[in-house]
């Protein structure tokens, strides 16, 4: 439920946000996604919730924060179309627990008397390497960014339970809003689904996580 709250309040504020756009971005013009041009750019994302999809780990809390740099491959008038390299210096999941110790799929379920529950923090860090991101509209202030990465996490525990594996594979996509406040900075809101797994490589078995994040970045170009 809070994912999809979270979800639907990114969507009201990156339409509300493009109806603002034709008033705004009146006279405004920007180069900075010319082809051969630079990105840097700071962000992070927080995810309430997990949800059952190709993953089946449930009530797992996911916070993302990283840094990168996009290259601009090609454009035309209208769209730019980037190559994408980001690290990940840190990533907290919150796992659900009992008597301390992770569980799985599905905690609301677990009933015993006696049981102590609680949750534990794993961090982790990665590299995400290979990426793509497509913006449109891409002189103005107002420009919809839709992308897509894959990457790897390296946790201090097994994640997303014991006998998984401390080391797992990442893969989203995303889409969102960035906004231009001058010609070389720029802010981005939107949302990200994840999939975290350790791709059959755990013992006995691999649940997995998805994850629905909202995340904002800061840009700036070159």
């Amino acid at each position: 439920m809070i994912s999809k709250i979270a979800f639907s309040l990114c969507l009201f504020s990156m339409f509300t946000l493009s109806s603002m756009a034709q008033k705004a971005s009146a006279g405004f013009r920007t180069d900075a996604f010319r082809t051969g041009g630079n990105e840097y750019q700071v962000w992070s994302g927080y995810s309430p919730d997990s949800v059952v999809g190709i993953g089946k780990s449930q009530a797992r809390r996911f916070f993302i924060a990283g840094f990168g740099w996009r290259r601009v491959i090609l454009a035309n008038d209208s769209i730019a179309w980037k190559f994408t390299v980001d690290a990940v210096p840190l990533a907290l999941v919150s796992e659900p627990t009992v008597n301390g110790i992770t569980v799985v799929p599905d905690p609301k379920k677990i009933s015993c008397a006696g049981c102590v529950i609680g949750r534990r923090t794993s961090y982790g860090y990665g590299i995400e390497p290979v990426g793509f991101e497509f913006n449109f509209r891409r002189q103005r202030r107002f420009q919809p960014v839709a992308g897509i990465n894959g990457g790897v996490l390296k946790f201090n525990h097994d994640v997303p339970v014991p006998n998984s594996n401390s080391f797992n594979f990442t893969f989203a996509v995303k889409a969102g809003l960035q906004v231009f406040i001058s010609e070389s900075r720029s802010l981005t809101i939107g949302y990200r689904y994840q999939h975290t797994s350790n791709a059959n490589t755990g013992n006995p078995f691999n649940p997995g996580i998805d994850s629905n994040f909202v995340y904002a970045g800061f840009s700036f170009h070159r």
